[in-house]
């Protein structure tokens, strides 16, 4: 037997595969990767979540597994090519100032990403915080995606609640891209218009090219934006804060961390450059109409299919009959 643990998603403390089936596995977990990295880079990262479910998931859970993470594959998959077109409309063919301008007019003339980098921020000496917040950025690659695994492992009505929340808040996102595509502050056009102005700069640059410049590309093609002017709302800042309202239900040491995760992320957003504080603040009031909104819909949807029972009115009780004389 090949022990395997004792991992964090599961409930026994250790997962013992047999030798000859965890060899078939990594065999066939191989052979994933070796696919994905030949035909297309770009399906490397689902790849690796498949090789996850390939080695550790147990047998017994299997049908379980693919019934619960192929949609949740697809509504990624889905969201991730349509939100690819958003720059193709119409609508996309301006450069789009108006966060730009939203944002300076709710803080008095000022950009905070532009007040936090010039006081924060030296592209020639890059601080321990650049690279602290580049991996809170970085993370949102991987944090949702192990919080859903470990929800399907240990609370699997809660994880259709988390699926489902998912796919609203992209759905709604995905409409406001291309109602209101939004450059990020990075690509913003104020630095055409007025290029003696200060511009805002793309931190997440000079922090990974003095990590392993070529490791960041690679990495970038595989589970980078699919379109740079998908901005409004953050997506990143919509899942991160969707975190917060499964993680209630594992006690106040775990919800007030995922607070604190959603405001680093909201931070890291900001002074990287990447997103308006308007973009956060929008993703949030989508991820929150998203989980409530399933919620409803979860409880009709067990209204209708599983109405409760009500009691048979009893029939008025006749008096009892009087022996005949």
């Amino acid at each position: 037997m090949v022990a395997l643990g004792p991992p964090w998603w599961s409930a026994y403390g250790r997962i013992r595969i047999p030798r000859r089936q965890f060899a078939y596995r990594l065999v066939l977990a191989a052979a994933l990767v070796t696919a994905a990295a030949l035909t297309n880079r770009s399906f490397l990262g689902w790849g690796l979540f498949v090789v996850f479910a390939v080695l550790f998931v147990p047998g017994t859970r299997a049908r379980s597994f693919v019934l619960s993470f192929v949609p949740y594959g697809a509504v990624w998959f889905i969201f991730t090519a349509l939100r690819s077109l958003a720059d193709e409309t119409v609508l996309a063919r301006t450069v789009n100032l108006r966060a730009a301008k939203f944002e300076r007019y709710l803080f008095g003339g000022e950009l905070p990403t532009i007040v936090l980098q010039q006081r924060f921020f030296d592209p020639d000496n890059i601080r321990w915080w650049d690279f602290a917040l580049t991996a809170v950025h970085w993370s949102y690659f991987l944090v949702p995606h192990i919080v859903a695994i470990r929800l399907w492992h240990k609370h699997p009505g809660l994880f259709r609640h988390y699926l489902a929340a998912m796919t609203l808040l992209l759905a709604v996102g995905l409409a406001i891209y291309f109602l209101i595509p939004s450059n990020p502050p990075w690509l913003s056009g104020e630095r055409f218009n007025s290029p003696a102005a200060p511009t805002v700069l793309r931190v997440m640059q000079p922090v990974a090219e003095q990590l392993n410049g070529g490791l960041y590309q690679a990495s970038y093609r595989v589970i980078g934006e699919s379109n740079p002017i998908a901005a409004m709302p953050s997506i990143h800042m919509a899942i991160t804060f969707l975190l917060i309202f499964p993680a209630r239900r594992f006690g106040r040491r775990w919800h007030l961390l995922a607070w604190a995760y959603a405001a680093a992320m909201g931070l890291a957003l900001v002074y990287l450059g990447e997103h308006y504080i308007i973009d956060v603040l929008v993703g949030a009031l989508v991820t929150s109409y998203g989980w409530y909104t399933a919620g409803a819909w979860s409880r009709r949807l067990r209204t209708l299919t599983h109405p409760e029972s009500r009691p048979v009115p009893s029939s008025p009780s006749t008096p009892p009959s009087r022996p005949l004389a």
